[in-house]
């Protein structure tokens, strides 16, 4: 006992000397506490991040079991921000649009913007796949974008700053309810205010996050021609393709009537009654009828001896490209030569749109005709009959 009594007044040889050490430790102690508690508060963001580190080390552990791995890694839904971008040719862009409202709707979204040839949606997550298939069963898609956006560590991070916020708030009031100096006063309201203008912030940002993960996007343009003005940079090295459909789109036809010289022949073929060739020359040759219905058959060369298929396929998407044509029907004819049909919107009024191509080793031949669909439908059966009478 003496020599404990010794060893304390050696450490402390006064009183009041013990009474200051052990209130700067208790307040040492508390100061360590509320580190401790501030750093287990900022550092749950880092914990997260080093969540799936840690799995991936406890499974290449054998000692580490599965409770371990379990306790490293919580399994966190992942939040993802989903939106779609469709270009799509249709025959009434007006209709498609008020088909796509009708989708969103009744998968319980709703239209947040829209103008002449463009709506935009938003569509509950779980909609979005099945509504993107079911508004491209429109018409043809000519470009489709698909944006994933993971925000799983934002909203962590977010919800880590948020309580972090909420805390030191909380802390603030009780300060503010016991301060009695008005100075203080004024200091500790100075900060409640910017703490909760930054927490509302937080709030917010993490509300809109949260919103755009439970709502995608889906943004669908109708009926846009990409063609590229002529000479400026074509998008394709056979002119002839870049112009089918001239005169369906832009009533591009020869003004002025020309009958063959004496040693020049278009291509040869049978126009339906009623029909009447008014121009010829080497490589093309026009007919129309009384009711205004075109037809247009040229000769190019067929560069390499390019087989049907290519300059059937070239062709198609093209027209569909830079025409905007909702193609209906598409088949091979036999002796190397290809249909493709469709139809299109001009000038509010729906017209019908026909091109054979025949090929042979050195050319290759297209015969187009298009009109107002209630003037070319009845004529559609001898029209396909006169194409097939183009002689190679």
């Amino acid at each position: 006992m003496k020599w404990l009594a010794v060893v304390s007044l050696a450490v402390c040889p006064s009183l009041a000397g013990c009474m200051n050490m052990a209130a700067r430790t208790a307040a040492s102690a508390t100061l360590e506490t509320w580190d401790a508690e501030e750093a287990a508060k900022t550092s749950g963001l880092v914990a997260y991040k080093d969540a799936g580190r840690s799995a991936d080390s406890a499974a290449l552990d054998p000692a580490a079991g599965p409770s371990e791995v379990v306790a490293d890694a919580p399994k966190e839904a992942r939040q993802v921000i989903y939106s779609a971008s469709l270009s799509i040719v249709v025959l009434s862009p007006a209709a498609a649009q008020a088909s796509v409202k009708s989708f969103a709707e009744a998968a319980g979204g709703w239209m947040s913007e829209s103008d002449a040839r463009t709506i935009t949606v938003r569509v509950p997550a779980a909609q979005f796949e099945p509504l993107l298939e079911r508004i491209g069963q429109l018409g043809e898609i000519v470009d489709r974008s698909v944006r994933a956006e993971d925000i799983t560590e934002a909203l962590v991070e977010l919800d880590i700053r948020i309580d972090n916020a909420r805390r030191a708030r909380e802390r603030l009031l009780a300060h503010l309810e016991k301060s009695e100096k008005m100075e203080d006063t004024l200091r500790i309201e100075a900060e409640l205010a910017r703490v909760t203008v930054e927490l509302e912030a937080l709030e917010g940002r993490a509300r809109f996050l949260r919103s755009q993960v439970a709502m995608s996007t889906i943004r669908v343009s109708f009926d846009r021609s990409k063609s590229a003005p002529r000479g400026e940079g074509a998008l394709l090295p056979f002119d002839w393709i870049a112009r089918l459909g001239n005169g369906l789109v832009a009533g591009s036809v020869e003004g002025r009537p020309r009958r063959p010289g004496l040693f020049a022949s278009g291509p040869r073929f049978e126009p339906p009654s009623a029909f009447l060739r008014y121009y010829s020359d080497h490589d093309t040759v026009e007919a129309m009828n009384a009711e205004g219905v075109r037809i247009k058959v040229q000769r190019e060369d067929n560069y390499d001896k390019g087989a049907l298929a290519f300059w059937a396929k070239l062709a198609r998407a093209e027209l569909v490209r830079s025409r905007a044509l909702v193609v209906t029907a598409e088949r091979e004819l036999g002796e190397d030569r290809a249909l493709v049909a469709g139809s299109r919107e001009v000038a509010g009024v729906v017209h019908d749109y026909l091109l054979v191509i025949a090929r042979t080793k050195d050319a290759v031949y297209t015969f187009e005709a298009w009109g107002p669909r209630d003037l070319f439908a009845p004529l559609a059966a001898d029209i396909e009959k006169s194409a097939l009478s183009l002689r190679r």
